[in-house]
């Protein structure tokens, strides 16, 4: 048994690092590939897509090294900073040298821009590799998230079944099916995939805790996925959410959110505030439904058409 990605090649009870070629003259990406002693799936990990949201990097980079070949059965794929120029200039949401969303450019292309490229470069020579995915993201810079997936809902019935079986395996309270096929999560379920989009932490910060818990979530997934031994630690219930709510800026001005992330409210309940720089109000935010908050910003300058608040309606189950 052998795993082959670019310039880099592990074989049986074998971990390597390397870097995976995007284009000439563009930047690499580090990765690690772990291939056990023993047949089984082929999972990728990545982090960074979005470069300062740090706690899944950290959380990446920190199971990259822990993890034993001797200990798994198939294979580990770990991009471990998918957006490195993000990551070193702590940049927000974008890939510096275009301005652009890369969770948002998939599948990309081969010649387009370097967020473009990324993408391409992802779908075209990991995502064959793969039997499962797990994307790790954070909150960003200017946001805080409560710990919750995204499963692909654009994804086939089966590919979305076999996600969400990978999500309840989290210790993490909520689920949530996203529709989006051009985030790399998405992307990889329209591939046939099962895949996963993690969220937890944000601020451009991590904890010792946050990392520790991050890692517990990845573990129980790939103990479920039969990759690794064990037992899974679960300490919350999970519930899925079934209606989602996407608020961005109608106007520029001051935020001043209402709630924290993870908080539930009643329907009609205050979510936030944008005032002007003499504290009049512009703006107010109220909930549709009962429902909690999965992710806001906490950045308090804002521009028309930035994101506010996600917030979910929630069935146990």
């Amino acid at each position: 048994m052998s795993l082959y990605i670019g310039n880099c090649q592990v074989e049986s009870g074998e971990k390597k690092n390397g870097m995976l070629e995007v284009g000439e003259h563009d930047p690499k990406l580090p990765m690690t590939l772990i291939c056990g002693k023993e047949e089984g799936p082929a999972v990728l990990i990545s982090a960074g897509i979005h470069g300062a949201e740090y706690i899944g990097i950290q959380t990446a980079m920190e199971l990259s090294r822990e993890i034993k070949p001797e200990d798994v059965k198939g294979n580990l794929i770990f991009l471990l900073v998918a957006n490195p120029s993000a990551f070193k200039d702590f940049v927000r949401f974008t890939v510096p040298e275009d301005g652009r969303n890369l969770n948002r450019m998939f599948p990309g292309k081969e010649d387009g821009s370097l967020s473009e490229r990324i993408a391409f470069t992802m779908v075209n020579q990991l995502y064959p590799k793969a039997d499962y995915f797990l994307d790790i993201h954070a909150g960003d810079t200017s946001e805080r998230v409560m710990p919750f997936l995204y499963f692909p809902g654009g994804a086939s019935e089966d590919v979305a079944e076999a996600s969400k079986n990978m999500a309840k395996a989290a210790d993490m309270a909520v689920r949530a099916r996203s529709g989006s096929l051009t985030g790399a999560c998405g992307c990889a379920g329209s591939h046939g995939i099962p895949s996963l989009l993690l969220e937890r932490g944000g601020g451009g910060v991590f904890t010792r805790e946050e990392v520790e818990l991050y890692k517990q979530d990845i573990r129980n997934i790939l103990i479920r996925l039969k990759v690794l031994e064990g037992e899974e630690v679960h300490t919350v219930s999970q519930s899925e959410v079934n209606k989602a709510t996407y608020i961005e800026a109608e106007t520029e001005g001051f935020w001043y959110p209402a709630l924290n992330a993870g908080d539930q409210f009643c329907s009609g309940g205050l979510l936030g505030e944008i005032r002007d720089v003499w504290g009049d109000l512009k703006k107010a935010y109220y909930g549709e439904y009962d429902g909690i908050i999965l992710y806001q910003t906490v950045g308090m300058g804002i521009k028309e058409g930035d994101p506010l608040v996600a917030y979910g309606m929630m069935e146990e189950g």
